[in-house]
């Protein structure tokens, strides 16, 4: 089916979705909009998109079905909302605003206009992270018992500068930007359980900045599994881990590809309580198709016009992520 698509935002992120939406939506027009001009003609010509000259006039244009919003966190919400309004299905680049109260005016209006909302969220789409969600669901390490997440980089010569690092234009620093990855990974693998309660410590220990460049989470939900992540913009070598601990057994996921690493993922069968585990080894190789199943999963979920609740990372997901990151901003 063909459906027609503005992105709102022709940086990096919005680059990338433009031309993952080009290679698997063939049929659909692209329509770019930015506030920088220069930008959005680079962008159009790299995906023979046709270039808006004013939000309004994509938002009201009544062939285009599906906006993928990539904005600064300050203005992600109004431009949700207003993509929204006007009946369009809205991809919304992580994270869902500046925080619970903008998450929630957006799950409201997504509620009220009857169109479909996802969360860019694709690491949950990365091969490895794939095969542990099946290999938990398949009970292979038992009931899970607690997570535990790393997740950083080291930044670039004047990221204090940016705008990640200004807290009128963030919200948040590095919880709200790397961290909100693995808390939507946490909630999901627990089956997005209520939390009974959380502990944080965000501080800012060594770039010269507004918001956060290190938070250090404690979570536990209602039934007492226990989430234990990391989130830092002091990773002076990339790394991404996430393992999962259960009954029965474990699961460890390092690397994302390129320079986070080989993405590997190793799975631990108890078999005899004090011996050694078994252990089965697995590497993911070749490019990184996290952005194109994402995009599939979204298209394939409008086209058939199923409830949002077959769609992951819908709008109900990432507000209980949002709800859970302000939660430990509060602290």
């Amino acid at each position: 089916m063909k459906n027609n698509v503005l992105i709102i935002g022709a940086g990096k992120i919005g680059s990338i979705r433009a031309k993952v939406a080009k290679k698997l939506s063939s049929k659909s027009n692209l329509y770019i909009f930015d506030t920088d001009l220069d930008k959005a003609k680079v962008l159009a010509q790299e995906v023979n998109g046709k270039i808006v000259y004013s939000l309004n006039e994509g938002l009201k244009n009544k062939n285009i079905q599906i906006v993928i919003v990539s904005v600064i966190n300050k203005n992600t919400k109004d431009v949700c909302i207003s993509a929204l309004r006007n009946k369009k299905h809205v991809l919304c680049e992580k994270p869902m605003g500046t925080g619970f109260k903008e998450a929630l005016q957006i799950y409201k209006a997504v509620e009220k206009f009857k169109v479909k909302f996802k969360c860019g969220f694709n690491h949950r789409y990365h091969p490895a992270i794939q095969e542990a969600y099946k290999l938990c669901s398949q009970k292979k390490i038992g009931k899970i018992l607690y997570v535990k997440g790393s997740y950083g980089h080291g930044g670039r010569k004047g990221y204090d500068k940016e705008w990640r690092a200004k807290k009128s234009l963030s919200g948040g620093g590095e919880l709200l930007d790397q961290g909100s990855h693995l808390l939507d990974l946490c909630h999901w693998f627990f089956k997005f359980e209520k939390i009974k309660d959380v502990y944080c410590i965000a501080k800012t220990m060594f770039w010269n900045m507004e918001v956060d460049d290190n938070a250090f989470v404690l979570i536990e939900t209602k039934s007492g599994k226990v989430a234990q992540i990391h989130a830092t913009w002091t990773q002076w070598k990339n790394l991404f881990r996430f393992e999962i601990y259960g009954t029965k057994g474990a699961i460890e996921i390092n690397g994302l590809g390129k320079s986070y690493g080989r993405e590997t993922l190793k799975l631990f069968i108890r078999k005899n309580p004090g011996q050694p585990p078994q252990i089965i080894e697995k590497s993911f190789t070749g490019r990184d198709k996290s952005w194109e199943l994402e995009w599939l999963d979204f298209i394939n979920n409008i086209n058939s016009n199923i409830t949002y609740k077959r769609l992951m990372s819908n709008h109900k997901e990432s507000l209980e992520v949002m709800r859970t990151i302000t939660k430990l901003y509060s602290q």
